[in-house]
This record gives structure tokens, sequence and C-alpha cells, in this order.
């Protein structure tokens, strides 16, 4: 017996993967990135690099001229997908996204992009863009207590 005749949910589910996805052609270019996903797998396979080369192929890590001739843009803010150990206090790794989760958001950012229904924004996300921001300003704040100090 065959094991999408043993397993209808997964025969199911390779079913989906195997949905070609129609490539999204650069502006400036004329082709499609050269790790643009052919198949929903592919799409599922993407790694943070190629989510990120990607971003830049499509003109939307930094916005120039070219970033709203897309019917959707990605809105890649590249300080909030980029959060290092150093923008962070040592002790509170509650404000830092792990790299799964940075992975994820890029990865909706990139489906809603090439028109993927629901990639909307979850609450986690919207919430540690918050946390993360909230830390930046504290951070902020206290360096410039001690700026002021020293006059």
């Amino acid at each position: 017996m065959a094991p999408s005749n043993r397993n209808l949910a997964l025969a199911s589910k390779i079913a989906t993967l195997r949905l070609k996805i129609a490539p999204i052609i650069c502006v400036t270019s004329g082709v499609p990135h050269p790790a643009f996903p052919n198949t929903m797998l592919a799409f599922w396979l993407l790694t943070e690099a190629q989510l990120d080369t990607m971003a830049r192929y499509y003109s939307q890590s930094t916005p120039s001229k070219y970033t709203f001739m897309y019917p959707r843009t990605m809105g890649w803010d590249k300080a909030f997908l980029a959060v290092s150990r150093k923008d962070q206090a040592a002790d509170d790794d509650r404000h830092v996204l792990s790299a799964a989760d940075r992975i994820a958001i890029k990865r909706r950012k990139f489906a809603k992009f090439i028109g993927m229904r629901g990639c909307e924004t979850p609450e986690w996300e919207t919430q540690a863009h918050i946390r993360i921001l909230e830390r930046r300003i504290i951070r902020s704040l206290e360096e410039e207590e001690t700026d002021v100090k020293w006059i």
C-alpha cells in the first residue's frame, strides 16, 4: 500500500509542499533572484542568508526608488531584524530575537511580499519589537545620563 493511501494528512501535506510558486521579477534586472523558491517546499527551506539576499535584491532591505515598484513591500526593518548582543544588556536575553524568531519573521515578510495569504503580523512579533525598542530607549537614556555626569 502506498504511503499516501495510509496517511491522508501526509499525502495532503506533500501535495501542498509540491505547489509551484510564480517568481517575482526584479524591477532593475528583469529576472528573479537565483534563490527564489519554485515550490512551497523550497520556500520552507530558505535560509536566513537567502532571505537577506532576496530582500536586498528586491530593494526591500534598504529603501530606494525601486522599493515601492512591487505589488507589496516586505517592511524590512534592518535594525529590528539584526539585533545583536552588543545592543542588549548581557543579563537580559528577553530582548534578543532568537535565530529561529528572526528567520520566522523574515520568512513571513517574504511570503507577504510574494503574495501568500495568512501573513499577518503575529502578536508575539509585535511584542518583541516593542520590547527591543523599549530596551534601546532605556539604554540611550542611560548613556545620556552618563554623558551629563561627565560635564
